[in-house]
């Protein structure tokens, strides 16, 4: 892209203002790209670790869920 506007640079002149505006729209673009790319990386790595954190915390309820229904099936009564 950054060629193409070199060349109609070269060929209508760098104060153009369609020439101008062009650059500045990719320039904008190139900007938006980069820190959409950060954003994307970023919620790629809390997502790994928020699935992670998530599947701990379903892995701790089933151990919970399972002594709970031992402790029932022991027939013991907690005492209060």
């Amino acid at each position: 892209m950054e060629e193409r506007v070199d060349r109609l640079e070269k060929s209508l002149g760098k104060n153009d203002e369609l020439v101008r505006e062009l650059r500045d729209a990719v320039t904008v673009t190139a900007h938006l790209e980069a820190a959409q790319g950060r954003l994307l990386k970023e919620h790629s790595k809390w997502l790994v670790e928020h699935n992670g954190a998530m599947k701990d915390l379903d892995e701790r309820i089933s151990r919970l869920v399972s002594g709970f229904g031992e402790f029932m099936r022991s027939g013991l009564r907690p005492a209060f």
